[in-house]
């Protein structure tokens, strides 16, 4: 007898293992993205095998270990068969993200999971309470024993997407399809005043420049090739008075006017 409930214990499934039915993420997403930071910097140099990947990033070499990187596939955060596991492009992103690009990746990480996007598709736009989750999660073949634990997950990972904001035992979800557009890309989508401004002045200074006499900068070529350049500014008027009389130096007098000339006054 004690042999038969030794055998049976050793038969029955680890805590957190699968029972069966359609695959979710074991954890939330906000813990995925903590072994996700461990697991970019693992990898950063190439794959590493499972035996290493497991007790390294996710602190358990066992069948613990195994449903952690399971949820980590899910999630689209790692790649890789057990001989050769890395971090996911995605994953590199948003370790590298800066807080305000941050939203539009958690939300790629979010919906990355099959039954996690069917639950978000069903109720989006939509206030849903958690028994309303879980009867979801049973209808798309969650076994009975996880329903409530896949509805708890689906809820803490959304918020952490920033796609479900928690009232009590209700989530509020987004619009699906509803992405956040980084800070950044948003000031290059629409374009205010003063982004216009500049771009009409970067066009400007990339037409070619035509140097005219008496002019030090150039013309602008505005109307296209072939258009006359401007006429030189007129020369300023001078008035000059010469004294001249009949004890006046002849030489003298030459050299002024030579002068005037020369600097075109006269």
């Amino acid at each position: 007898m004690a042999k038969d409930e030794a055998n049976t214990a050793k038969k029955a499934p680890p805590k957190g293992g699968r029972k069966g039915g359609t695959l979710f993420p074991r954890i939330d997403l906000k813990q995925a993205l903590e072994y996700s930071k461990k697991l970019v910097s693992k990898t950063h140099t190439g794959p590493l095998p499972e035996k290493t990947i497991l007790p390294g990033v996710f602190k358990n070499a066992g069948p613990i270990g195994k449903v952690r990187a399971s949820a980590l596939k899910q999630f689209g955060l790692l790649e890789g068969k057990a001989e050769a596991y890395q971090a996911s492009k995605l994953a590199k992103e948003i370790d590298a993200a800066p807080p305000e690009q941050m939203a539009p990746l958690l939300q790629q990480a979010f919906l990355s999971s099959k039954i996690l996007k069917e639950i978000f598709t069903t109720y989006q736009d939509d206030t849903v309470s958690r028994a309303s989750i879980e009867q979801r999660a049973k209808q798309l073949e969650v076994h009975p024993d996880s329903a409530a634990e896949c509805a708890q997950i689906f809820m803490e990972s959304a918020v952490t997407a920033g796609v479900g904001a928690v009232t009590g035992d209700s989530i509020e979800l987004a619009k699906s399809g509803a992405v956040a557009i980084p800070a950044a890309e948003s000031a290059l989508a629409d374009p205010g005043v003063e982004d216009e401004i500049d771009e009409q002045e970067d066009e400007r200074a990339a037409v070619p420049l035509l140097s005219t006499p008496g002019s030090t900068n150039g013309d602008r070529l505005g109307a296209g090739e072939g258009t006359p350049p401007r006429p030189p500014a007129e020369k300023p008027a001078v008035a000059v008075n010469l004294n001249v009389d009949s004890s006046s130096d002849p030489d003298k007098l030459e050299k002024q006017l030579k002068l005037l000339r020369q600097y075109g006054v006269i």
